[in-house]
């Protein structure tokens, strides 16, 4: 397996950001490591260096990629004569909220999707719920208003802040039902071949229930502990976008290490 990373546009041979302390480690264990130029994915440009082996099985780790990106990426892979570990359909399966919820709807708050924004007020009222998470079917809204809505009429709203901080809206628009969760318990898994991974080695039987349902090569499982103890299901994502948030670096590397 190649990892490949974005580079630090200030300096060619680092990856960009906290990608660089991955880069150095997994070189260091010996895996296959390229850095490419992200800005230049926008031009249909892919010079990762070192290059490609012909038959390189490619995962990818950098910045968030739209459906359309990836899709780009994974055909500049197989161009320099590479495969990516995820294809695009396993990407947006786990990248996009309805594409993992079907299988684990009772682990995870209710959601209602919509694909058309005019059609979110009448959905909303037709919920009967007081109140509302809002997102699209990728991110909720990061500034201080927040995500939840109190009314249906306060949708658009948290709407139209998304669209202002991401540039759009991807996918489409999901309601979640609000439900009471402790603070700071939220924990990240990472599911590797269908084998589920912790930060700190012990994995709750909801994460062994999910990687037996969620069918994809490589994604993160966010598990947050409810007020009443239960244990619930936040999100899944693609785990070659997902940062490692509460995770060691070198114990996140030791992952890849072992499925490489």
């Amino acid at each position: 397996m190649r990892v490949i990373f974005p580079y630090n546009p200030l300096n060619e041979k680092e990856a960009d950001g906290a990608f660089n302390d991955e880069y150095l480690q997994l070189k260091q264990k010996g895996i296959a490591c390229s850095l490419f130029d992200y800005d230049a994915l926008q031009f249909n440009e892919f010079r990762p260096k070192p290059g490609l082996n012909e038959g390189d099985l490619v995962l990818y780790r950098g910045w968030m990629l739209n459906p359309k990106a990836y899709e780009k990426l994974s055909n500049l892979v197989g161009k320099r004569g590479g495969k990516m570990l995820t294809s695009t359909a396993n990407f947006l399966k786990s990248h996009h909220l309805p594409g993992w919820y079907k299988q684990v709807h009772e682990f995870t708050p209710e959601t209602i999707f919509i694909n058309h924004e005019k059609d979110v007020v009448s959905a909303a009222e037709q919920s009967g719920w007081c109140k509302f998470f809002v997102k699209d079917f990728v991110k909720s809204n990061y500034s201080e208003r927040g995500s939840i809505a109190n009314s249906p009429q306060e949708i658009n709203e948290i709407i139209g802040l998304i669209r202002k901080h991401r540039g759009d809206i991807e996918g489409g628009i999901a309601l979640r039902r609000v439900e009471t969760f402790i603070e700071e318990s939220e924990v990240r898994y990472f599911v590797f071949n269908g084998k589920p991974y912790s930060p700190t080695g012990g994995v709750p039987p909801l994460v062994g229930e999910i990687a037996a349902r969620h069918k994809a090569p490589f994604y993160s499982v966010d598990i947050v502990q409810r007020a009443d103890g239960e244990l619930r299901l936040i999100e899944i994502g693609d785990g070659q976008v997902s940062d490692i948030k509460n995770w060691q670096v070198t114990v996140f590397c030791q992952v890849l290490v072992e499925n490489s």
